[in-house]
């Protein structure tokens, strides 16, 4: 099996189960999400360097200080953040580098009757719709039905399945869906 096949199927996998979906490489900055892995360094302060991913809350535990909130904030932010709270009784002038190692990706999974079903990245900064995942996707194809295709909320929803015509959305006639990171679209064949 070659690697890249390997990797599409254990993302598909991993969306179908709901299980999260690593994306490592060179440690980055960037705005740092909820479970994301990341590294604290002090400067001359090895003893104080922590790795780890952020906990549900969004913080992770660093000796001295406790816990620190920083989901949501950019890696120089939480940098700020942590070197204000050493600074605070404890080091004089601390010098502070927060690097994120992994970051969990968001998907949503397109199967069925789509020109090209797979899985796709959420985008980071704002929401996906149903629309434009199918149009991620190719669109349907000719012996699809658009009229019932179904919307599985795995994260959030407790896997409940809803119904959704697609040819009322494109013609105005229903809203688009916004998507959730696990959901599971499946566009069926048509019965003529």
């Amino acid at each position: 099996m070659d690697f890249k096949f390997s990797a599409i199927f254990s993302a598909l996998l991993g969306a179908l189960w709901g299980l999260p979906t690593w994306v490592e490489g060179e440690p980055s900055s960037g705005v740092i999400g909820r479970m994301d892995n990341v590294e604290i360094r002090v400067f001359r302060e090895e003893d104080l360097t922590t790795r780890g991913q952020l906990s549900g809350d969004g913080t992770i535990s660093m000796p001295l200080i406790g816990s620190v909130r920083i989901e949501g904030f950019t890696t120089d932010q939480a940098a700020a953040a942590i070197t204000r709270k050493l600074a605070d009784g404890y080091l004089v002038k601390p010098e502070v580098s927060v690097s994120i190692e992994a970051r969990i990706r968001k998907t949503i999974t397109v199967l069925g009757q789509a020109q090209r079903p797979g899985v796709f990245e959420l985008p980071a900064h704002r929401q996906l719709s149903l629309v434009e995942a199918i149009g991620m996707a190719g669109g349907v194809t000719r012996i699809g039905n658009p009229k019932k295709i179904s919307l599985k909320h795995l994260a959030g929803g407790g896997g409940k399945v809803e119904t959704v015509n697609l040819t009322d959305i494109t013609a105005g006639k229903g809203a688009d869906i916004p998507l959730r990171d696990g959901d599971v679209v499946t566009i069926p064949e048509s019965l003529f």
